[in-house]
């Protein structure tokens, strides 16, 4: 069952909102944000971009990787004030920059 996150709407009730609402805004936010140091997406631009969060947004990227779309050259998404690694994309699925191919395993190991 997935979470479900919401307001009260002061009528008695919650509108809840179903999680794929957030992982779609913030898949978008992650081709809008910002690479740094040529593989890495920051938290906080995350935020800046979708003003969601920090926790939602570290719960969707943890419990929801799968169903993101992130961009090959993005290797790594990072809470920069807590200096936590959030995802990482797995070393035989990395694209090597100047083949644009993913790296085989043992390309990755050098």
């Amino acid at each position: 069952m997935s979470q479900i996150f919401g307001e009260n709407t002061g009528k008695g009730f919650i509108k809840e909102e179903p999680n794929d609402i957030f992982v779609k805004a913030l898949e978008s936010a992650i081709f809008k944000a910002p690479v740094r140091m040529e593989e890495k997406i920051f938290l906080s631009d995350l935020w800046i971009i979708t003003s969601l969060p920090e926790d939602l947004m570290v719960n969707i990227i943890e419990n929801h990787a799968e169903k993101l779309n992130i961009p090959q050259d993005i290797n790594f998404i990072l809470d920069d004030k807590k200096n936590k690694k959030i995802w990482e994309r797995p070393v035989s699925e990395r694209v090597d920059k100047h083949q644009s191919k993913p790296a085989s395993d043992e390309e990755a190991k050098k």
